[in-house]
């Protein structure tokens, strides 16, 4: 009897205590940032709880940042809500605020500032991100730029690795020209096997990327991701490949380390080879399609990769290629041989603002079949 008052006690109580918003399952992250107007180390904002007692602020590692560029904040906040979160902004600081990739409305005044949220069904964390992402047929390549203002992380202290970063920079110029070349990309499409990613790495540790040590990336993104195998082709001081380290995302495989002079295959979701690439045992590097000869991208200069690549495939002319990003700009300048690209980009957020495409002739104008 005593047992079973204890039991209906306790569903007394569980029955009577209302859902609590904030329980993990009712919530989801939202990152803010907070562009500010002027340099600076103070806060541009700080969260007002009185504006949302279902919200609290979310302390993972790194998640949430201040420099002199932006003040970054994590919240935890009610599920698929429209909320009107307010902030204190000393010095009225703040020219945008920025939610993933773009803005979202806010208004400010005497040091205090309103946020509108849009509701949110999944977490959405990206908006510390700082990189520029230039899309084509098969393809997506990702950018990142090495602000010394923005650095945190394993890069916080310390010399910038600017040989390293130059050195990514080139390759993944490098590696869409041998996906050019090869038509990689288009290849990938038409057989639905997912789109080729390249990257370099983040120097500012975005939702708690340790993007470290320095390296790039050519990797085929599964369609549904489980099974994409990631390669971290990792960089030394000289400018150099050293190694490469491949996972599998989703399906608990432990990683591999492939060393200089040992192909690296991407594997598609039919089960066949799609590309493959190779240290060599200087520290260049093959790429190619599986079982074919491949390409050779070579450095250029004294700095290894960073002062520049060459990229020569089977019975083609060499192509050179070099890169330079210039922050304050915003531009990234890239020629490959007498051909000068210029991918201009918002410096807040890295979001590219060259026109990506053509738009569509007039109805009226006869277009060819493809």
């Amino acid at each position: 009897m005593r047992r079973l008052a204890v039991i209906l006690a306790a569903a007394g109580t569980m029955l009577a205590a209302p859902a609590l918003a904030t329980d993990p399952a009712d919530t989801v992250k939202v990152v803010l940032k907070f562009v500010k107007r002027t340099d600076g180390a103070a806060f541009a904002a700080r969260f007002d709880p009185a504006s949302c007692h279902a919200c609290s602020l979310d302390g993972t590692p790194y998640y949430s940042a201040n420099n002199s560029r932006e003040t970054v904040i994590a919240l935890n906040v009610p599920r698929s809500r429209s909320l009107e979160l307010a902030f204190d902004t000393p010095g009225d600081n703040v020219r945008r605020v920025i939610v993933e990739g773009g803005d979202v409305p806010f208004r400010v005044g005497q040091g205090h500032g309103v946020v509108q949220l849009a509701p949110l069904t999944s977490d959405a964390i990206t908006a510390a991100e700082f990189a520029t992402h230039i899309v084509e047929p098969g393809m997506v390549l990702r950018f990142e730029h090495a602000d010394p203002e923005r650095r945190s992380g394993d890069y916080a202290s310390g010399p910038m690795p600017t040989v390293q970063r130059d050195a990514a920079n080139v390759l993944e110029f490098a590696q869409r020209e041998v996906v050019r070349e090869l038509g990689l990309g288009a290849y990938v499409e038409r057989g639905g096997l997912g789109r080729i990613q390249i990257m370099g790495f983040d120097t500012n540790t975005p939702h708690g990327h340790m993007d470290s040590p320095p390296h790039m990336h050519m990797h085929l993104r599964w369609p549904q991701n489980t099974g994409t195998q990631i390669g971290h082709f990792y960089i030394g001081p000289d400018g150099l490949l050293t190694h490469t380290v491949a996972g599998v995302k989703g399906l608990g495989a432990g990683q591999r380390t492939f060393g200089r002079g040992q192909a690296f295959t991407s594997v598609g979701p039919d089960g066949r080879g799609v590309y493959t690439h190779t240290i060599t045992p200087d520290g260049e590097l093959d790429l190619g399609r599986a079982g074919e000869r491949p390409c050779r991208i070579g450095p250029l200069g004294q700095f290894g990769f960073a002062s520049g690549a060459t990229v020569q495939c089977p019975g083609q002319p060499a192509r050179k290629i070099a890169v330079r990003d210039d922050m304050r700009l915003g531009a990234i300048m890239v020629t490959t041989d007498d051909i000068a690209e210029v991918f201009r980009y918002d410096t807040d957020t890295g979001k590219l603002l060259s026109p990506a495409h053509v738009e569509s002739p007039g109805p009226s104008v006869y277009v060819e079949a493809n």
